[in-house]
């Protein structure tokens, strides 16, 4: 056994405030091998890393983000919500966010409304592509996705396909598992199908943890990197 490739959910959230460059840095500095990001646009189509479709809890600003032109959004506090000591952090635009990743750090993008073709673009043109997947929780956006950019790879969720069987048949390359769907003979299943398995918690019990580490999940999409790594130092040690 190895050890597993570490996500940085939203950046390493429990360090900086999410979907920042504060977040992005202290997932570099933990180690992390990816970091996952959520995309949306502006009311003139710059896409932003922002995870809720309105701004005020993470931001001090109010309403939703498109209606906002970008002009006003990079104006925007998204720090200080989090701790005084990020007064000032802004929302970052796609393309600068992934200037700071580009020879550092892997990245998921979580489309949560726009052009997948535009991310992929916009990760070719950094040759960060290879390393790069995306996902969506709106099904017209994974249906976009696999048809007009194959070359961006996808993952599903297990909650949502059900099967092994059917994220081959719908041409993923990662299967994500979560608490309620993480089995051990699933995750040997999807591995021995030649997905990459990959599993979502943020919380950070330390039996789930060592579940995962067990059974063999490839890539931890996680908020507590500190916690896993300790765990999955004991599981793998060999025994003295």
């Amino acid at each position: 056994m190895k050890q597993a490739v570490i996500v940085c959910h939203r950046g390493a959230c429990r360090h900086a405030p999410e979907n920042t460059f504060a977040s992005l840095e202290k997932a570099i500095e933990l180690g992390a091998d990816v970091v996952e990001l959520d995309v949306r646009p502006s009311r003139d189509g710059v896409l932003y890393v922002l995870h809720d479709e309105t701004l005020e809890r993470t931001t001090n600003g109010s309403g939703r983000l498109s209606d906002y032109s970008s002009a006003e959004l990079d104006l925007l506090d998204a720090g200080s919500w989090f701790s005084p000591e990020f007064s000032g952090e802004r929302i970052p635009r796609l393309d600068a966010f992934l200037d700071a990743c580009r020879g550092r750090i892997a990245t998921y993008v979580e489309i949560k409304e726009g052009d997948p073709g535009e991310v992929r673009d916009m990760l070719a043109a950094r040759d960060m592509l290879d390393d790069a997947w995306t996902f969506s929780f709106d099904q017209a956006i994974r249906a976009e996705a696999r048809a007009k950019v194959p070359d961006l790879k996808r993952m599903l969720l297990f909650a949502h396909v059900g099967s092994v069987e059917r994220a081959v048949a719908q041409d993923a390359h990662i299967l994500e598992f979560d608490v309620d769907t993480l089995e051990e003979q699933r995750v040997q299943e999807a591995r021995a199908a030649n997905l990459v398995t990959q599993m979502f918690y943020a919380g950070d019990d330390r039996q789930v943890f060592e579940n995962a580490v067990r059974f063999g999940v490839e890539q931890m999409n996680i908020d507590h990197v500190e916690v896993f790594r300790d765990v999955e130092s004991a599981v793998l040690s060999p025994v003295g």
